[in-house]
């Protein structure tokens, strides 16, 4: 299979995996043949690319880090949660929220190549729910590459599906801005994680570990983020971890205000800003095991080739093995001593 972006989608070609919207619904099987409706449909939904079926590339196999199933269920979970807040009359949503969370835990600790799937996480233009259910996966991701046990896992992903919820609070016009916002919106979009941490601890039985992480989700490394200027040591590890997930998917997302940057920018980003905004030794875990270049991609090689990313290596993200366009050779970037000299200089999508 290849990852084709939308602008490269043609009637007639064939689907080589299950095209699922934000909340994980499957809107087009695998193997479907792809018509002039179906494609306009994905372009309105905002999904930037498509797994096609070709004999090139056949050999290549993806796997999600949540079953389509799960991802329903958690977006579903998180969407509840957000709208009792906003004052519906939604049932259990506490209970509901433990019961998805110990889900996602078993899926993230069952999945050994979890690192290598990472940049799927990040696939659509996303709204709060699915970017909050994003946030508690990547945050329960990097907990455990951190090596953290399953109950600071929990907590890490629990804290990334409420991380937001303040935001029900905030003016949707200040929200959904597509533009830089005033002073006094600024301080109004500042105060939700204020708000947040005070209608979890005023409404619910979360640990305070959960409701500090969610009050400090936009604290920096070197006390230079809000809204108590924490720094180091003095943040939650588990703060810190979901400070590096929340900034991961919101940039590598569709906002009205920015457009989707790829994976491997957003993540010379997080590395450039090491000891600044994030903890350095999440940094570190994260530039070994977050895949910046997807299985099934087209990248172009330093030497002017291109070529399919047919594997990644954990620990070694950026030297993943490829497959030539040119002629089928493929490179091991990672073990290939005649490669060493080989860069990916472009991903192509």
């Amino acid at each position: 299979m290849k990852l084709y972006k939308m602008s490269a989608l043609r009637p007639g070609m064939v689907v080589g995996q299950d095209v699922t919207d934000p909340s994980g619904n499957i809107i087009l099987n695998k193997f479907s043949k792809l018509s002039i409706d179906n494609i306009s449909y994905l372009s309105f939904l905002g999904i930037p690319s498509v797994y096609i079926d070709d004999s090139f590339s056949e050999a290549t196999a993806m796997d999600e880090i949540l079953t389509p199933e799960i991802r329903q269920c958690a977006v579903r979970t998180v969407r509840d949660f957000f709208r009792k807040a906003e004052g519906l009359p939604i049932p259990e949503t506490e209970e509901r929220l433990e019961r998805t969370v110990s889900l996602v835990v078993e899926e993230v600790l069952n999945n050994k190549d979890v690192a290598h799937n990472l940049a799927e996480v990040r696939t659509y233009d996303e709204y709060t729910y699915t970017h909050s259910v994003n946030v508690g996966v990547l945050a329960g991701v990097i907990g455990g590459k951190c090596g953290v046990g399953v109950d600071m896992m929990r907590e890490l992903v629990m804290a990334g599906f409420l991380h937001d919820v303040g935001k029900v609070f905030v003016d949707l016009g200040i929200i959904h801005a597509p533009r830089r916002l005033t002073e006094e919106e600024r301080v109004q979009m500042m105060a939700h994680p204020r708000l947040g941490y005070e209608y979890l601890t005023q409404n619910y039985n979360f640990s305070e570990t959960v409701n500090r992480a969610v009050f400090e989700h936009h604290e920096w490394y070197n006390g230079y983020g809000y809204p108590n200027s924490k720094a180091g040591e003095n943040l939650l590890p588990h703060s810190r971890i979901l400070k590096a997930a929340d900034v991961y998917d919101a940039m590598t997302s569709t906002r009205p205000y920015h457009p989707a940057y790829l994976p491997s920018e957003v993540l010379e980003y997080i590395m450039g800003r090491s000891g600044m905004e994030f903890d350095p030794r999440i940094v570190d875990v994260m530039a070994k095991t977050f895949c910046v270049y997807p299985v099934g991609a087209e990248i172009e090689l330093s030497d002017g080739r291109h070529g399919i990313v047919i594997e990644n290596h954990a620990g070694y993200v950026m030297r993943p093995t490829v497959k030539t366009l040119s002629n089928g050779t493929v490179i091991d970037l990672k073990a290939d001593r005649t490669a060493r000299s080989l860069t990916i200089v472009k991903l192509m999508m």
